[in-house]
């Protein structure tokens, strides 16, 4: 499964804010001149830590292997926890440079407590859409590709490619169908999205859909409103792609 442009960059932005927290939390342990005792085991400590954050960040930043399978999962109380974290760790790294180097080493440590929230808070694709579908087509694969994007060719939603797979944005104006939720439409902050992968095997042609975004944050009634809109847009694909089709459970 392929990241979308969009999940690349910030997937990139992320790693490159843990490497510069990482060297900042060198920086303040090299300033602090550890000059009691008592601060050297702290100060190798917080520097494993941070070498470890920062080769963290380089994984995360460079996509290479399984970093390229990650993007950013977050819910309401995870971004609180985030926010409350970058509040205390900002305030603790201007009291450490406020007050002298004794102040500075032990507070070294939350540039990389803020760095590892945010590791944190990147998981696998397969962990941001719970619901797989999978059918097949007698459509060759660029047959499967043109019936697919025209099906999406529509107001309110947008498709786009990478490699071997399709990812669809659905907007709150899009107007596919009668939804139960759909007056909670109007609160949806985030457009929701759905990862289609088309292989070719054996002479047919194998559609997987991945839907139920939980990238999607909102009050009770926009996720539903999600899960519908969701599973509208597969069926549309079902019925798009599947001439002559047959189901895998």
């Amino acid at each position: 499964m392929h990241a979308s442009g969009r999940d690349k960059k910030i997937r990139a932005t992320a790693g490159l804010a843990i490497i510069a927290l990482s060297f900042l939390s060198m920086v303040m342990i090299y300033l602090s001149g550890l000059n009691l005792w008592s601060a050297i085991p702290l100060a190798v400590i917080y520097g494993l830590q941070a070498l470890f954050t920062l080769g963290a960040g380089v994984y995360l930043c460079s996509g290479w292997r399984k970093a390229g399978a990650l993007e950013l999962i977050t819910g309401r109380w995870w971004l609180i926890g985030l926010a409350a974290f970058g509040v205390v760790g900002t305030a603790a790294v201007i009291f450490g440079f406020s007050a002298g180097p004794d102040a500075l080493i032990t507070t070294a440590l939350w540039p990389n407590m803020v760095a590892l929230w945010i590791l944190l808070s990147f998981r696998p694709m397969t962990a941001r859409f719970p619901r797989e579908e999978q059918w097949t087509s007698s459509l060759s694969g660029e047959a499967a590709w043109v019936s697919l994007t025209e099906a999406f060719h529509q107001p309110g939603l947008i498709a786009t490619t990478a490699g071997q797979d399709l990812w669809l944005k659905i907007g709150k104006d899009w107007a596919g169908g009668t939804w139960q939720h759909e007056d909670a439409a109007r609160y949806m902050k985030v457009r929701p999205e759905i990862h289609f992968r088309i292989d070719e095997i054996r002479g047919e042609t194998r559609i997987t859909a991945h839907s139920d975004d939980r990238a999607v944050g909102g009050m009770f009634d926009v996720l539903k409103l999600v899960e519908e809109m969701s599973k509208t847009a597969v069926e549309l694909a079902q019925q798009a792609t599947r001439a002559n089709a047959g189901e895998h459970s």
